[in-house]
């Protein structure tokens, strides 16, 4: 496939703002591809690369464009020149490396066109929103092969990669995607929680319902086959070798194959949680991983049973019966601490127990729903003591007075899962420490796409948890809505973009208070 037809495509995609229509005109794309072709569309069309990160910067492709436009004559560049490229990128090691990189990119850049190397340059620094998210993506996928969207998204929950998922279903159908299926040291795209505002909203919802506590820790999803372990992080990274407590823990449990869910996290003396940027810097650390062991040890919850043996897989199976799986395979202290109920008030009072061991709060969860990765109904919910959204950074601001020579107030957006942007609701610079402020000073300049004199504008990828007081109405920002006495809590290194609050999220906050 020639760029120029995935371009024209994305145009097309930007140009509407409802979802049937993206759905439709991302399925014409992916209908023109032919194997690995439509891999990699699909892998761009998410914004993604089959290498993963390769690090190019904003600067440097800039750097890289020639200033002359591309001549009318050559060969035009395909899917397989950019893969090809990334792919040399990515394996450039050793002295001369950078200017390798830099000659094959300006190789690539001469033969694009100007709408070619806008749409390159967004690909390759993570920037390219056209409203493919990998939700619309998988309805995309299903539309295109013609089978049911249920079977595209469990097939993406056990593959990882969209790009596999769309390549089988347009090529084999149904026996494609049969080939995806829960494999232990495989990880397991993970089922997520929306907000309740409180348990009495959490009951009309689900019924009577499971209700574990909320843990300020690290997701991880735990696979045993017989003696070996893999660990893996809410986005699939496999961080076994940092969390030997982890390995130790699985290891002498009686099963000899599992897949589990749960929380790790670092608690003081007294059990109460340290703070969350802790356990993560543990979770981060990849040298001396004994000495930080020794330092900041971490404890594992588990509230889920995926896979066990002499059963098999369980995503199929109610909430309830995985529980009780669980409870048969994990020594008591190290599961979640749950109630099971339909009274408002016995919730409520275990919403404050967990508070007052300094939790987080609650999450309640269907007794009767499968696993299923992402936001697919609305099975899971999570209920925090005050108002606090995942927001993502959209720029940031220079700082002054005291603040001076530090990136300070930012630009805080919700998702908008119809057209895959993010709304701008507001501005903060409360909350931060100095200690805040040098790290994400430095982490922001890391995903700086432009400035001016007074802002920087970065990808939209860091997210961070936004305490507020209420909603309120404002002309000032594109949804007409801002968060009042909004401050920063802190920042969730380990969660997507993709996985932020959404816009209508917010609305329905605003909604409750003005009822």
């Amino acid at each position: 496939m020639l760029l120029s037809f995935l371009v024209e495509g994305v145009g097309r995609v930007r140009a509407t703002t409802r979802k049937t229509e993206k759905v439709a005109r991302l399925a014409d794309i992916l209908r023109a591809t032919h194997g690995r072709e439509t891999e990699l569309a699909a892998l761009y069309l998410t914004g993604t690369l089959p290498q993963g990160r390769i690090g190019l910067g904003w600067r440097t492709l800039q750097s890289a464009v020639p200033e002359a436009p591309a001549a009318d004559a050559g060969e035009r560049l395909t899917l397989a020149d950019v893969d090809g490229l990334c792919e040399a990128v990515a394996g450039e090691r050793g002295a001369g490396s950078g200017e390798r990189r830099m000659q094959a990119l300006r190789a690539l850049f001469a033969r694009a066109d100007a709408e070619e190397r806008r749409f390159l340059i967004e690909l390759l620094t993570g920037e390219l929103r056209q409203g493919a998210l990998e939700g619309l993506l998988l309805e995309a996928i299903a539309r295109a092969s013609g089978l049911p969207a249920s079977s595209v998204r469990q097939a993406a929950m056990y593959s990882g990669s969209v790009g596999e998922v769309a390549r089988a279903a347009l090529e084999d159908g149904a026996a494609g995607l049969g080939r995806f299926s829960l494999r232990l040291l495989s990880p397991v795209a993970p089922m997520l929680a929306s907000t309740a505002d409180d348990v009495e909203a959490a009951l009309e919802r689900l019924g009577p319902a499971a209700f574990e506590y909320k843990l300020d820790g690290a997701r991880i999803q735990l696979h045993k086959a017989g003696d070996e372990v893999r660990v893996f992080t809410r986005h699939l990274q496999d961080v076994t070798a940092r969390v030997p407590e982890v390995v130790d823990f699985a290891r002498a449990l009686p099963a000899r194959e599992a897949v589990l869910e749960g929380e790790t996290i670092a608690l003081r003396p007294d059990g109460r949680p340290h703070p969350f940027q802790l356990t993560m810097s543990r979770i981060g650390r990849s040298r001396d991983v004994e000495a930080g062991r020794i330092a900041v040890p971490l404890s594992s919850f588990f509230f889920d049973c995926l896979f066990l043996e002499g059963e098999g897989s369980l995503v199929a199976v109610p909430y309830a019966e995985r529980i009780e799986r669980l409870a048969r395979t994990v020594p008591a202290g190290a599961v979640l601490p749950r109630i099971h109920t339909g009274a408002a008030d016995e919730a409520a009072r275990f919403f404050g127990q967990a508070l007052a061991e300094g939790h987080e709060g609650l999450m309640a969860k269907s007794l009767t729903a499968p696993y299923a990765a992402g936001h697919r109904g609305f099975h899971w919910l999570k209920l925090k003591s005050a108002h606090t959204l995942d927001l993502v950074v959209l720029a940031v601001e220079h700082g002054s007075g005291r603040r001076r020579g530090w990136l300070s107030n930012l630009h805080l957006g919700a998702r908008d899962p119809e057209t895959g942007q993010f709304v701008m609701l507001g501005k903060t610079f409360k909350g931060l420490t100095d200690e805040m402020l040098r790290w994400q000073t430095e982490k922001l300049l890391s995903l700086e796409v432009s400035r001016d004199e007074f802002t920087v504008y970065v990808r939209p990828e860091l997210v961070a948890e936004i305490a507020f007081s209420d909603v309120q109405e404002s002309p000032r920002y594109p949804a007409g809505l801002a968060l009042r006495f909004a401050r920063v809590k802190a920042y969730r290194p380990d969660k997507p973009a993709s996985e932020a609050d959404t816009i209508q999220a917010v609305q329905e906050i605003f909604r409750r208070q003005r009822a």
